[in-house]
């Protein structure tokens, strides 16, 4: 399916639910049908109301309003939207929602979609603490997360780095200051 196609179909969707020929949540349930994902894998959906597009902005974990892509490929069907029943689609720009995975493990043209989760917000956390606390934890949780395919991960990973860095900085410079201060002010 392609943009102009849903376009078309929301057009004939809206019309059969203003004249009452749709229930609301058909209508959502119609809409949620007609998201699209284009070749970098962002997905696409109406606005409820208005019928603006908007697209998944992973980074943000929000719905932000564009003009689609134009076609450069023959469309094919996209999969089923990663969203569940019974969630709204965007009314407007500042009314949004978050699909329950924007990971599937498959290839849309030369993108490849996230298959692995990200490191959740407590996690990252605990591994702030642990990087600052035992250094060469930092170091080596650097390694490990610094290729993963979320922007986030990647950026969690230079602030293991970094941690552990100054944690085995100051766990050097410290002694040595303690040395001086003893050696200035005498014991």
């Amino acid at each position: 399916m392609t943009f102009a196609e849903v376009d078309q179909r929301y057009l004939a969707l809206k019309q059969q639910f203003d004249v009452g020929n749709l229930s609301e949540e058909e209508f959502d349930a119609a809409l949620r049908a007609l998201m699209i994902q284009d070749d970098l894998g962002r997905w696409w959906a109406k606005a409820r109301d208005s019928g603006q597009w908007h697209y998944y902005d992973a980074m943000l974990e929000r719905w932000t309003p564009a003009a689609p892509p134009q076609p450069t490929a023959s469309p094919t069907m996209p999969p089923l939207p990663p969203t569940e029943q019974g969630e709204p689609l965007p009314r407007s720009a500042a009314d949004a929602f978050q699909p329950q995975s924007v990971q599937p493990a498959q290839r849309y043209g030369d993108a490849v979609a996230y298959s692995q989760p990200e490191l959740s917000t407590g996690l990252k956390v605990v591994f702030y603490i642990v990087s600052f606390l035992v250094p060469i934890a930092g170091i080596v949780l650097f390694f490990l997360y610094r290729n993963k395919p979320t922007p986030e991960d990647r950026a969690a990973a230079r602030v293991f780095l970094i941690l552990g860095v100054i944690a085995f900085v100051f766990s050097c410079v410290c002694p040595l200051a303690f040395s001086v201060m003893v050696a200035l002010f005498g014991a």
